[in-house]
């Protein structure tokens, strides 16, 4: 293959014009020319691309274009501790899986807690760059999404907060000790909070412009939601008001992103975790199974894929068997109320012409 290197060795030097030049003259320009062509053939064949990684240029390989943005897709399972991910998200996951493209007629590339989406979220691996570092983002859209036509769907559930204060994990921001110590709004309202686990606003932000991101908002009953993980924060009361600062914390950001700034379809879209379950409907099994499809139908339309029939979607869903109630005993329950009725007006949020799946109690 000619390279514009063996151009240069072909055409740089001309023998005949040196014979030109007197003896001393040939000898001097020969002597110039090869340093020249020396350094070239040297360098320019492994030249990098990237020869800045905080300034990388984009280019075919490097970063997904703006017009594959659809094959790109990031579902975040979105939540604070103890709202179910653990049960939804296995359920939206089967739910990809079963999806083909039109386009190529061939499944969707589904992947759950991706490590290199995982890496750039919430700093695991030790990943030292901030969330929006715009090298790290188009290094990470390479990774989850290369560029081969397929339809890549990429799923993430970690909750809000997430891990304990002294986790292994390399989280940039951990769960902080003082959080406990503190107010629903100063939660909401800290940096520390705003960054754990991972910044929203900036995520959307700083990978919108190459994926189709949709959050996927889980509701569970507030004393169901602080049963599940009380010992996290040590008592109940604590858990409490950390848990009620992330909520405060989400609403703020679900109600700045309304609509994606891409396409004008919806940013998120909710499920309210008790009416996909089975003690909701108690012995009626076909009221429960003809509303879990009304809430796949919605969610393949929310998604914007095409296929809502599916058999295997709940094989994995567990029922939690806990008495919540007799778990936290009389005072904390009393507290919890008192709790879940300052959380009126700020959780749940409402979705716009809500079925009757998404009409949430608290």
């Amino acid at each position: 293959m000619t390279t514009p290197t063996h151009h240069m060795l072909r055409t740089a030097v001309d023998v005949s014009q040196l014979r030109a030049l007197s003896s001393t003259q040939g000898r001097f320009i020969a002597a110039i020319l090869c340093f020249v062509i020396f350094t070239v053939a040297k360098i320019a064949p492994n030249r990098p691309l990237v020869q800045d990684n905080d300034k990388l240029e984009p280019d075919a390989e490097a970063v997904q274009s703006f017009s594959d943005r659809a094959n790109c897709q990031i579902v975040y399972v979105l939540g604070v501790e103890g709202t179910s991910h653990h049960g939804v998200t296995p359920i939206l996951e089967t739910l990809a899986r079963q999806q083909i493209d039109p386009a190529t007629d061939s499944p969707y590339d589904v992947s759950y807690s991706n490590e290199h989406l995982r890496a750039a979220l919430f700093g695991f691996h030790k990943e030292t760059r901030t969330i929006d570092n715009e090298s790290m983002v188009r290094q990470t859209i390479r990774k989850i999404c290369p560029h081969n036509g397929q339809k890549h769907v990429i799923m993430e559930d970690a909750s809000f907060p997430c891990g304990t204060d002294d986790d292994p994990r390399s989280y940039r921001i951990h769960r902080q000790w003082w959080w406990k110590q503190s107010t629903m709004e100063q939660i909401a309202m800290s940096d520390t909070a705003l960054n754990h686990p991972t910044n929203l606003d900036l995520f959307y932000k700083a990978f919108s412009p190459y994926a189709d991101i949709k959050f996927v908002v889980l509701h569970r009953p507030f004393i169901e939601t602080i049963a599940s993980r009380a010992e996290y924060d040590a008592i109940v009361k604590q858990h409490s008001v950390v848990i009620r600062g992330f909520m405060l914390l989400i609403r703020r950001f679900l109600d700045s992103h309304p609509v994606d700034n891409y396409t004008g379809n919806r940013l998120w879209t909710l499920i309210c975790v008790e009416k996909i379950g089975n003690k909701y409907y108690g012995e009626d099994e076909e009221r429960m199974n003809s509303s879990r499809q009304r809430m796949l139908s919605h969610l393949v339309d929310f998604f914007g894929w095409s296929r809502a029939e599916c058999t295997d979607c709940f094989l994995k869903w567990k029922e939690s068997r806990k008495n919540h109630l007799e778990n936290l005993g009389k005072e904390n329950v009393a507290m919890l109320i008192e709790h879940a009725r300052k959380l009126g007006g700020i959780w749940p949020p409402q979705v716009e012409n809500p079925l009757e799946e998404q009409k949430c109690s608290l």
